[in-house]
């Protein structure tokens, strides 16, 4: 890292750094190759006739085995950041942030069928095609090809606590894109697309991370109020002593990704998924965008007629991440008064208020849009439906603390 006093007069500021960091093995991984032979040898047998069904025919469901050069995940990070000081103690700072994953860890069904290509350019599973290895059905490999994006700009206003206020203003406008998603296990993600497709085209599941939120803008301040500098007596008692804070988040929506619920590609892709996912992605109907697909309604977020279910035996061409899910806006107020009973006794009475506003906050909507078992299939009815929010309804919140 470095940093330049530009002037010389400690009013304005340039710094940079970079560093590079790595990961160790994470557990899960080591965890889940018990499922595999010899340790815990599980079979598929079809039509077993009891009590002596034929092993010979049985075929080892799903394995997961971890490559076996597996490279410690690395991330490199970098900024720059000008920061200037502003009448009235204002402190201002812009930045550029970024970093780039590499050796990610990723979880990937690499026993599946090989595909032809169509003349349309669009890969093309054939029924029954055999996978590649059939002594096993899904070769869930856990392995650290994975890459990430990230870059942003953060704009940050402050004003330290001085003469009883403090105020600081932060916004980004970022973007993260990767090839992998969240865990090599869907059971470690915290969102709800995990993403594990099959790879033929590393660009195909090239895409906006679940987390990826374009706009950040928070706000949050401190004020001692000085009503009663001018008072005396029982007026002065009531006032003093008060102290106002807030914390304001606005944020814009999160990447969501389209499911089709059954392998209609016949890719035979079966890996551990969430249950929110599916095992492919549908089409975008001719001439419709991810922008116009969207209504933004929580009992319909998704326009349906904007979707089709892709031709049997194809991957869809609906893009991962590339719809946009409710955006989040929420104000905390807080007033408290110390009232000083004694020399070393004091009682704080404090009232909170969470999401000021009342505003619904909506949770991401429901992502699966057909079941993926006829052609031309109508959209399921609780395609694009919203169940739940993210913030609770207004809350107040009444509390006191005696100190001694």
């Amino acid at each position: 890292g470095a940093a330049w006093d530009v002037f010389g007069d400690g009013t304005t500021s340039v710094r940079g750094g970079y560093g590079l960091y790595f990961n160790t093995n994470n557990q899960q991984n080591l965890i889940v190759t018990v499922t595999n032979p010899p340790a815990t040898p599980r079979f598929v047998i079809a039509n077993p006739t009891f009590p002596n069904p034929p092993f010979d025919r049985g075929v080892g469901n799903t394995i997961r085995p971890v490559q076996w050069d597996l490279a410690l995940p690395r991330l490199h990070m970098w900024n720059v950041s000008v920061q200037r000081s502003l009448p009235a103690s204002l402190i201002a700072t812009v930045s550029y942030a970024g970093s780039r994953g590499t050796h990610l860890y990723r979880n990937t069904d690499v026993n599946i069928p090989t595909p032809t290509t169509n003349a349309d350019g669009r890969l093309f599973f054939a029924a029954g095609l055999p996978r590649p290895n059939r002594n096993f059905g899904t070769i869930e490999l856990k392995s650290s090809d994975g890459n990430s994006w990230y870059k942003a700009m953060v704009i940050e206003l402050r004003r330290t606590w001085q003469q009883g206020f403090s105020i600081q203003s932060s916004y980004t406008l970022s973007s993260i894109e990767d090839t992998t998603q969240a865990s090599t296990f869907f059971s470690d993600a915290t969102n709800g697309t995990t993403v594990a497709f099959p790879e033929f085209d590393r660009n195909y599941n090239k895409g906006p991370a679940d987390w990826d939120t374009r706009h950040n803008w928070y706000l949050n301040a401190i004020w001692d109020v000085p009503f009663a500098r001018a008072t005396h007596g029982i007026t002065k008692a009531l006032l003093d002593g008060w102290q106002l804070s807030g914390i304001a988040t606005v944020r814009s929506g999160q990447p969501l990704t389209v499911f089709v619920q059954n392998n209609w590609s016949r890719s035979q892709w079966s890996p551990s998924i969430a249950p929110t996912s599916g095992l492919d992605r549908p089409d975008l109907a001719p001439g419709r965008t991810p922008e116009s697909a969207v209504i933004g309604r929580p009992d319909q977020w998704f326009d349906p007629s904007a979707f089709v279910l892709q031709p049997q035996g194809t991957l869809g061409n609906s893009p991962r991440g590339a719809f946009r899910g409710p955006n989040l806006r929420t104000i905390d107020l807080a007033a408290a008064k110390k009232v000083a009973l004694g020399r070393k006794t004091r009682l704080e009475l404090r009232l909170e208020v969470f999401n000021l506003l009342n505003r619904a906050n909506f949770a991401n909507p429901t992502l699966i849009a057909f079941a993926g078992a006829a052609a031309n299939e109508a959209p399921l009815s609780t395609f694009g439906r919203i169940r739940s929010t993210v913030t609770s309804a207004r809350q107040l919140q009444l509390g006191a603390r005696f100190s001694f």
